[in-house]
């Protein structure tokens, strides 16, 4: 589900119309068609209006949006730790000399 169905799911449920919902956030009715729709999205100053507005919060919104995390993406803290810290704690020179290592170990492993 969208964040637009979202919004127009939680305004349903609230028994609002998209001109109250409008009035309550300070914009127009075309402006909440728009976000239900997904033409826009609103701007961060209007998105706590429209949380409020909703008695919902973020998470709600866009709980269908979030992707789970995965640690091939990110580094784990132990590994940032162990090594992140340190890579970049490192000058020009030693980063560079770690890069080396690390591709020629890389390729190697693929082979």
């Amino acid at each position: 589900m969208s964040i637009g169905s979202r919004i127009k799911e939680r305004r349903t449920e609230l028994h609002i119309t998209q001109e109250q919902l409008a009035d309550q956030i300070g914009v127009t009715k075309g402006a909440i068609a728009n976000y239900e729709n997904e033409v826009s999205t609103p701007k961060i100053g209007l998105m706590y209006r429209l949380l409020d507005a909703l008695d919902c919060d973020a998470n709600y919104l866009h709980q269908d949006n979030m992707k789970e995390s995965t640690f091939e993406a990110c580094s784990t803290p132990e590994e940032f730790n162990k090594l992140i810290r340190k890579y970049r704690a490192l000058d020009n020179r030693g980063k560079h000399l770690i890069e080396l290592v690390l591709e020629t170990e890389y390729q190697q492993c693929k082979r």
